[in-house]
């Protein structure tokens, strides 16, 4: 064949390779960029990994591995990239276990290991059987209870913890024990997470321990077991209790936690309450949390960001459901930061995955929640925090909150008056797209003895005015090649 010929198709064959390893473009994102307020963008903010921005609050989730539903080889590098300190994942005893008193622990050490070498912290749910004990058990909520499986659990946690305790400091004790499969037997749990409790701590007495992980705020469940826990006189078994539930609209949560908090505190007042797993799909999907909803990649983005927001403002720790889709058998679930095929590869970032950094960055330990008094022309409901870093404060976070959010991309404005509350060199940041726009003194009146704002962009969505002085930004220059290097290099 002519030495040309062979150059050229070489030339061809190199190319596709190269073309085949790019992602594909996010164009929902490309949409979000496009979709400027009537404002003069003046840059963006600047995002730190994992390591490099305090972020105890924030977590990613990284679950379903244990069953072969993503694979860490594939997605796992990603999570850094969020800047979160936390990220969670699942025990697997099934996949650890496979012969009774064999453990085999490499597939979990590739994702601890992982995780860790990017500076972020992995806590671990100790949940789900293994079939290997007894038919009965399944890969799934329900719990065993017939003492050689109990007692077969007690050791795979011991071994399970020992073998982490440098690496891994908090646990989470099963997964959503009040499904329904549970639920009219509270005391099972009571017995399964008084035995894993008392495992951990003969490994590791300071550890963090995470009880409950509840599907939803079953009050009678959770004063069952805790009741049981106080006639036994086991009142300080665990650390944290967690909350796994999913909002169409996350602002419905408020309620749900001040009641779980009642009920705990009443308990234990020292308990830490938090929420351990939510999201958003991307999709329709049939199964699964939040069925039968029409989703998509806009209304994801804004559902992230107000679950995080709205967990910010009561103060808790937040862990948002999960880094990457998830292959299961019957489908391909869609609650990922990441869009992947079913070859588990990773095919482009959504844009939940660029408003989930831009929010850990803009919302890092320093920053506090505070209530404003405050008034807007608009019959809409808005949810409104102010800002602070230590005394000073740094800004304000606000959006139309009454509904669920939308797929519409449109923007309103409002008119804002903000007591006794002074923004020195006012921006306003869209956190999706985490782009910095110019306020200038049509839009604000700093002299005023309550501050107002007018005709300042809102939607259903979290967006900042914030002191320039106290954003880590970027030049508009800078943040294009960064946007164009997301879309046009390998990821």
């Amino acid at each position: 064949m002519n030495k040309t010929i062979i150059t050229v198709l070489a030339s061809l064959l190199l190319s596709a390779i190269t073309l085949s390893a790019q992602p594909f473009e996010s164009v929902t994102y490309k949409v979000f960029n496009q979709n400027y307020p009537p404002l003069e963008c003046v840059g963006s903010i600047k995002t730190l990994p994992s390591g490099q921005v305090a972020a105890q609050r924030w977590s990613v989730g990284y679950e379903c591995v244990d069953r072969g539903y993503a694979k860490y080889s594939e997605s796992g590098s990603y999570i850094s990239q969020l800047g979160v300190s936390h990220a969670r994942i699942q025990s697997g005893w099934a996949r650890t276990e496979q012969k009774k008193g064999k453990y085999d622990y490499a597939w979990l050490d590739e994702i601890v290991d992982g995780i860790v070498s990017q500076n972020v912290e992995p806590w671990i749910s100790l949940g789900y059987g293994n079939p290997i004990y007894s038919s009965e058990v399944t890969l799934g909520a329900k719990i065993f209870t017939d003492e050689p499986t109990l007692k077969a659990w007690e050791k795979y946690v011991e071994t399970t913890v020992a073998r982490y305790k440098d690496r891994v400091h908090k646990w989470e004790v099963w997964n959503e024990p009040n499904q329904k499969i549970n639920k009219d037997n509270p005391s099972t749990y009571t017995t399964l997470l008084v035995r894993t409790c008392e495992a951990i701590r003969r490994v590791d007495p300071d550890a963090q321990i995470a009880a409950f992980a509840l599907a939803s705020v079953d009050a009678a469940y959770l004063s069952h077991v805790l009741n049981d826990l106080k006639q036994m006189g086991k009142t300080d078994l665990f650390t944290h209790v967690s909350l796994h539930k999913y909002y169409e609209n996350p602002d419905d949560c408020d309620y749900d936690f001040m009641t779980l908090r009642k009920i705990v505190h009443d308990f234990n007042p020292q308990i830490v309450v938090f929420q351990g797993e939510s999201g958003c799909p991307s999709k329709l999907e049939w199964t699964h949390a939040l069925k039968h909803i029409q989703f998509d990649e806009y209304i994801q983005a804004k559902t992230v960001l107000r679950r995080m927001f709205c967990d910010f403002s009561i103060g808790q720790a937040c862990s948002i459901f999960t880094l990457t889709d998830l292959v299961y058998p019957d489908m391909q679930q869609s609650f990922g930061l990441l869009r992947t095929g079913l070859d588990f590869k990773v095919k482009y970032k959504k844009p939940s995955f660029y408003a989930v950094r831009n929010l850990v960055n803009l919302l890092p330990d320093n920053i506090t929640p505070f209530d404003v008094e405050f008034s807007a022309n608009t019959s809409r409901e808005i949810k409104l925090k102010g800002l602070k870093d230590g005394d000073r404060t740094v800004g304000v976070a606000y959006y139309f909150s009454d509904n669920a959010p939308s797929s519409s991309l449109d923007w309103s404005s409002v008119t804002m008056t903000l007591k006794d509350l002074k923004i020195q060199n006012p921006v306003f940041v869209e956190p999706i797209t985490g782009k910095v726009f110019n306020l200038n003194l049509y839009h604000y009146s700093p002299n005023s003895p309550d501050t107002k704002y007018t005709n300042i962009p809102v939607w259903d969505s979290p967006v900042m005015i914030m002191d320039k002085t106290a954003l880590n930004m970027a030049s508009p220059d800078g943040d294009r090649k960064n946007l164009e290097k997301d879309f046009n290099t390998e990821m």
